[in-house]
């Protein structure tokens, strides 16, 4: 494909369509025969997107010695196609709009599962801050994760978060596990907080970061959700501080 073409479909024409366009032009006029052997789509292709493009006005008809021919009469139908759809989505822009804020203040949920969908839910914890890093609240049931998780996956997210400058403080229950992270906390730009009592015992884990809080459960079919939600993260954020300045 070359650049003309390529060129055209970003303007909202098909492959074939553009390639029948730029035919014309280096041709002058064609039958359809002619086009379809000057572009290599068969005659049955052509035949059938002539009819749009004499409707778009992409080109024009004639008859010539008895035979129907097809060209193009004026290239800057493009631009005026270009400023059409241009006018189209200015016009459509406030009802847009509109709409969008309509539904702005409804939660987004997104279900994950499995290792792989595990990851992408992760992944997600780490791309949803900008160049400037953040904070991510955990409570985290340790010894699931790590039953579950690749311990090179571990590694590697541990690694990429510390790197984009996104800091952890996570309350944990009480394990070897736990007591582990708490040892490597300045390293891995993490704090944590350790509890014992049964109140706060955790098999799965929430991660609460920017407008989103994620749910993961490592025991009943290892699946995880994001909500995002402004007011729920904020809600979560609140009750996850409260626990955190109850702890020593």
């Amino acid at each position: 494909m070359n650049y003309l073409q390529d060129s055209l479909q970003k303007l909202g024409l098909s492959d074939k369509t553009a390639a029948i366009y730029l035919a014309l032009l280096e041709l002058g006029e064609a039958s359809i025969i002619g086009i379809a052997t000057k572009t290599g789509i068969k005659r049955t292709t052509v035949y059938n997107l002539l009819p749009e493009m004499l409707r778009d006005g992409l080109v024009a008809s004639g008859i010539k010695k008895r035979k129907k021919i097809y060209f193009v009469e004026d290239v800057n139908h493009l631009t005026r196609r270009v400023e059409q759809k241009s006018h189209l989505t200015n016009m459509l822009l406030p009802e847009l709009s509109k709409r969008h804020n309509m539904l702005g203040g409804k939660p987004r949920v997104t279900f994950y599962e499995g290792v792989g969908g595990m990851k992408q839910l992760y992944q997600n914890t780490l791309d949803s801050f900008g160049p400037t890093g953040g904070e991510i609240l955990s409570y985290t049931g340790l010894e699931d994760f790590y039953l579950l998780m690749p311990l090179e996956y571990y590694r590697w997210y541990v690694a990429e978060r510390v790197k984009r400058k996104i800091k952890l403080r996570a309350i944990a229950y009480d394990t070897r596990a736990a007591r582990d992270w708490q040892a490597q906390s300045q390293k891995d730009l993490r704090e944590v907080k350790i509890t014992s009592s049964a109140n706060f015992k955790f098999n799965a884990d929430t991660e609460i970061y920017t407008n989103k809080v994620a749910l993961i459960s490592y025991r009943e079919n290892f699946m995880g959700v994001i909500i995002e939600s402004k007011e729920i993260s904020d809600m979560q954020r609140s009750a996850f501080e409260i626990m955190w300045s109850a702890l020593p």
